[in-house]
C-alpha cells in the first residue's frame, strides 16, 4: 500500500485494504473535523442544538447536493440507504397485498424491509453477463397487478455492475423507482440524477466520499418530497422538505457536520482525476490476479464500476456463501481485506481500488490466492 496516501488514514497497516466500497475509510482529517463538531456541541449544548445545528445542518446540505449536481431543496440527509429505503417505504405505505420488484443483484436489506412492512418482494433476475435488453426485461416481466415500487442499484453491490437504471424507469413507468445508489456519490462521474426519471434516489457519502459513516443523501422527485418523512418525528416536524429530516431529537449529528471537510478531502486528494486512476490501478490489478488464477475472460465487456470489479475464481472455490465465508477468513488471516462473492453458483473475488493501494497489493493478493486455491 502507498505510505503516502495510506498514513492519510487510520487504517491498520498491517492489512491489506483492497474493498474500500464495503464501508470506505474515513480519513484522519475528517475524523478530526467530526471530533471538533461534537466538542462544540458538548461545549454549549443548548446553543447548538436551538441555534447553531439548524444553520449547519442546512450548509452541510447544500454542500453535498452541490457535489451530487442537484438542486439545494432536493436532498435530504439520512443516515444511509438503508434508512432511506425505510423512508420511501413509509412514504408509500407498502404493507401486506403491495409487491416490490428487486434486482438479484441488490443489496439484501431492502428485500428484508419490505417483508418487515408486509410486503411481498418479487425478484427480476438476470445474469452478471446479461445485457440491457435481458436486465431491462426482468425487471417488467416481474411487474403484477400489486406493484407499488420497483428498487434498482446504480452499482450493484455484490457484483459491481453499472445498470441501466433510466432504461428500466421508463420501461416500469408508471410505477416508481427507487435508485440505490449505495456506491455512487464521488464513484460515478457526470451523475446526472434528473436524468434517470425516477421518483427516489438515495446514495452514501461513506464509501466513495470520504465522509464519517451516517452519512447519505435521499433525493427525490418534486412531485414525491410533500410525501416524505423522516422515521422520527422531532424538532424538525412541520419544516419544508429537506429541513424536516435535519433535526430527529439528541442524535449524533456531527458525521453530517463533517460533510464539507470530507468532500473537501474529496477534491484535494484528486477527485475525478484520482477516480480515473483508481480504476486505472483496478483494471491491471484485476488483470494480474485473473491471470494467475488462469480465469477466463467471461466477465470482459460488462459495465462494470469504475473502482470495483468481479474477477472469476476456479471453478469449486468459494462457489457457495459457506465456502465464500471460509475463504474470506483464510484471506484475512494471510492479511488481505476483500471479500469473496458466491453468485449464481459461481465463486468470485470482488475488487476495488483507492488512492492508497498499489500494484504490490494485487501481486501479492494473487500469489496468496493461488497458494490457497492450490491447498484446495
Amino acid at each position: 500500500m502507498r505510505a503516502d496516501v495510506v498514513d492519510l488514514f487510520e487504517l491498520d497497516p498491517a492489512l491489506t485494504h483492497l474493498n474500500h466500497g464495503a464501508f470506505g475509510a474515513v480519513p484522519r482529517v475528517v475524523r478530526a473535523a467530526q471530533d471538533r463538531a461534537r466538542a462544540r456541541i458538548e461545549a454549549a449544548p443548548m446553543r447548538a442544538f436551538r441555534d447553531e445545528l439548524p444553520r449547519q445542518l442546512a450548509a452541510a446540505r447544500e454542500t453535498s447536493a452541490a457535489f451530487l449536481a442537484i438542486a439545494p431543496d432536493s436532498g435530504a440527509l439520512v443516515r444511509n440507504v438503508s434508512e432511506g429505503v425505510a423512508v420511501v417505504l413509509q412514504a408509500l405505505r407498502i404493507g401486506p397485498g403491495d409487491d416490490v420488484v428487486v434486482g438479484n443483484h441488490g443489496y439484501p436489506t431492502v428485500a428484508r424491509a419490505v417483508r418487515a412492512n408486509g410486503g411481498a418482494v418479487r425478484e427480476a433476475a438476470f445474469d452478471l453477463a446479461a445485457p440491457a435488453t435481458d436486465i431491462i426485461a426482468a425487471f417488467t416481466d416481474a411487474l403484477t397487478p400489486d406493484t407499488r415500487l420497483v428498487v434498482i442499484d446504480q452499482i450493484t453491490s455484490p457484483t459491481a455492475l453499472l445498470l441501466p437504471v433510466a432504461e428500466v424507469a421508463a420501461a416500469v413507468a408508471p410505477v416508481p423507482v427507487l435508485v440505490d445508489a449505495a456506491h455512487v456519490p464521488g464513484a460515478l462521474p457526470d451523475l446526472d440524477i434528473e436524468a434517470l426519471r425516477c421518483a427516489y434516489w438515495v446514495g452514501n457519502l461513506h464509501k466513495w466520499a470520504f465522509t464519517p459513516r451516517s452519512a447519505a443523501v435521499l433525493w427525490a422527485a418534486p412531485d414525491r418530497r410533500d410525501g416524505l418523512r423522516p422515521l422520527v418525528t422531532s424538532w424538525s416536524h412541520g419544516e419544508p422538505y429537506p429541513a424536516s429530516f435535519d433535526l430527529q431529537g439528541t442524535v449524533d449529528h456531527s458525521a453530517w457536520l463533517a460533510i464539507p471537510d470530507a468532500l473537501d478531502f474529496w477534491h484535494h486528494l484528486g477527485g475525478w482525476d484520482q477516480l480515473e486512476r483508481n480504476a486505472a490501478l483496478l483494471r491491471r490489478g484485476a488483470d494480474h490476479v485473473a491471470k494467475a488464477l488462469g480465469a477466463g475472460s467471461e466477465l470482459s465487456g460488462i459495465p462494470s464500476a469504475p473502482c470495483m470489479t468481479l474477477v472469476p475464481l476456479p471453478g469449486g472455490v468459494g462457489e457457495t456463501t459457506e465456502a465464500a465465508d471460509a475463504l474470506w477468513q483464510q484471506l484475512y488471516a494471510a492479511g488481505f481485506v476483500v471479500p469473496p462473492v458466491s453468485f449464481g453458483g459461481r465463486g468470485f473475488i470482488r475488487l476495488a481500488a483507492q488512492a492508497y493501494n498499489d500494484e504490490d497489493d494485487y501481486a501479492r493478493l494473487a500469489e496468496t490466492l493461488v497458494t490457497l486455491v492450490s491447498r484446495g
